[in-house]
């Protein structure tokens, strides 16, 4: 690729479903919150079998340059009937949704606005501007692969005072004794 040339490239229509390896079951592909394209409309027809839940495209977008995704975003499924929609489509029902999102469910019941969202990845604007072909070299503190920080020694030890002031206490698995 040509280090001295920036191609930029929106990447649209991403899957808003797609089958489990392990399940083999209907999944959500990548981001549940996100607006299935046709809304509701859609989705009901994927329930009454004339179009493939497959072909459900998310209202996702990233924008890659040089194959470096840079910036990720969507718009949010703000719907609750929508939302419950969406979930039933994978096995989900609207206990379901309550009871794992219960914030987002009940704030979107008081009818937030539709909304969208992008997330820029700076890091990654430096990494290309700097001609690096690894984040490793742009971020100060960079994890190693084992998600650790060898300059701040992190993740470190608890210590029992610290346990105590933020009243966490740490009890064996009763499997384990």
């Amino acid at each position: 690729m040509d280090k001295e040339q920036y191609v930029f490239c929106w990447i649209v229509d991403f899957p808003m479903y797609e089958i489990g390896e392990e399940s083999g079951e209907l999944e959500f592909c990548h981001n549940p919150f996100s607006m299935p394209s046709g809304g509701l409309e859609t989705l009901l027809k994927a329930e009454r079998g004339e179009i493939d839940p497959l072909s459900i495209t998310a209202d996702q977008y990233d924008l890659v340059v040089n194959g470096v995704e840079l910036s990720s975003g969507a718009v949010r499924n703000h719907d609750p009937e929508i939302m419950i929609k969406a979930f039933e489509m994978v096995r989900l029902g609207e206990d379901d949704v309550k009871a794992k999102f219960p914030a987002m469910y009940n704030a979107f019941c008081y009818g937030a606005p539709p909304h969208a969202g992008i997330a820029p990845g700076v890091d990654r604007m430096v990494m290309l501007l700097a001609g690096e072909d690894s984040i490793r070299e742009i971020i100060p503190f960079p994890m190693n692969k084992n998600a650790q920080d060898i300059m701040m020694d992190a993740p470190g030890y608890v210590t029992d005072k610290q346990l105590e002031e933020l009243h966490i206490a740490i009890k064996a698995d009763k499997t384990e004794e």
